[in-house]
């Protein structure tokens, strides 16, 4: 047989994305952000396993090439979205200031009414001749925030603003435009809202809806969820995405982690000096970036004790753990969206989860340290 006639040579069937683990809660969101990514790159049959080996490591099948270099580019190419012009970020920013502006007004305003000690009828009067004007126009300068900001931004969903804490007519509104727009081919907008919060899951004496319970930094720090993400798709690169999903993970990245790496929790119980003279450990831009990218698989919904119910997510008393299952054949992404809804899944014995194609079980708790959210170290569950 001539080289000519000789049939080509099959491809690799599977691809293992050996930086993730899954036993961190980090890798495996990324390890589902990296899916979801490959199928908006046009790899529409991709699918995605794990297998036990040094860690448990993410495989993916059924993408169009097995060309690292060409892969990463693609990854990269979806990561950064949309072209933002440097005039829209500068309008965004001017609009956001005049709307900063008008919030302080009413917050002195309501202030200095409380202060006078008016009566009753008096404070009415004063709430409508002199704070309604005020929130009238925080309100409309609040509108033409927004407006800038779509315009401002590489994806759609970081319209809601620096981090989610948007009002329910906001939410309404956001939520309306992604319905709109949806296809069956393309509901990630309207996934990413669903996931972010509800407008039936409000705070208490307040307009604001609750966030999903990955939103870790809300403003500590001078860092914001959402504006952390928008910074991390200016950081996306065939080379940050190459080092993020085939490693190793050298941790020389500064700012913008979403804080979902159980290494960042820094304590006194857990290090043997003072944390404010250790070095802190850097984080990886396009792990977190990518980890963001699993969100539109954790959709989130009112539930009971007007508390918002987020996919994969527990409460009991106080205490918020995530749990999330590891599974040997691989799966496209709606079956593993139907998978992890499974609430009982932390519940079932072994054998009964290997019934159902699932061979890991890993549980990590949202604690608080301070200012600061963070995951403990995952728990395997027997």
């Amino acid at each position: 047989m001539n080289a000519a006639s000789t049939p080509p040579t099959s491809p690799v069937e599977d691809l293992e994305l050996t930086a993730l683990n899954g036993a961190n809660p980090l890798g495996f969101l990324a390890a589902l952000g990296t899916l979801l990514t490959l199928h908006k790159a046009g790899h529409s049959g991709v699918r995605l396993g794990w297998k036990l080996q040094s860690h448990w490591t993410p495989v993916i099948r059924g993408v169009n090439t097995y060309d690292k270099a060409v892969l990463t580019a693609s990854i990269a190419n979806c990561l950064r979205g949309n072209t933002v012009s440097a005039d829209a970020g500068d309008l965004r920013d001017a609009a956001q200031k005049k709307f900063d502006a008008a919030k302080k007004k009413v917050t002195n305003k309501v202030k200095e009414i409380k202060d006078r000690k008016l009566s009753r009828a008096e404070k009415k009067e004063a709430d409508m001749l002199e704070l309604a004007p005020l929130q009238a126009t925080m309100t409309e300068l609040r509108t033409a925030s927004l407006q800038a900001l779509k315009l401002a931004v590489p994806r759609k969903e970081l319209a809601v603003g620096k981090t989610i804490n948007c009002t329910r007519e906001d939410y309404r509104e956001l939520a309306a435009d992604s319905i709109a727009c949806a296809a069956l081919e393309d509901r990630e907008f309207a996934d990413y809202l669903a996931a972010f919060g509800s407008d039936g899951a409000v705070f208490t004496n307040s307009e604001t809806i609750m966030p999903t319970p990955f939103c870790f930094i809300s403003g500590a720090g001078h860092q914001y969820f959402l504006e952390s993400a928008r910074e991390l798709t200016e950081k996306a690169t065939s080379v940050t995405v190459d080092e993020a999903i085939f490693g190793p993970w050298p941790y020389h990245d500064e700012k913008y982690s979403l804080r979902w790496d159980p290494g960042e929790d820094v304590r006194y119980a857990l290090l043997a000096e003072n944390p404010s003279t250790v070095a802190p450990l850097g984080t990886v831009w396009m792990a977190n970036l990518l980890a963001y990218c699993a969100l539109p698989l954790f959709a989130s919904a009112p539930g009971c004790g007007g508390y918002l119910e987020t996919t994969a997510w527990h409460r009991k008393n106080r205490q918020v753990t995530f749990t999330w299952p590891l599974w040997e054949h691989p799966l496209l992404p709606d079956a593993i969206r139907s998978l992890l809804q499974y609430r009982a899944l932390h519940e079932l014995k072994h054998p009964e989860r290997k019934a159902r194609g699932v061979t890991a079980v890993f549980t990590s708790e949202r604690i608080q340290v301070g200012k600061y959210f963070n995951f403990t170290p995952a728990a395997y569950s027997l």
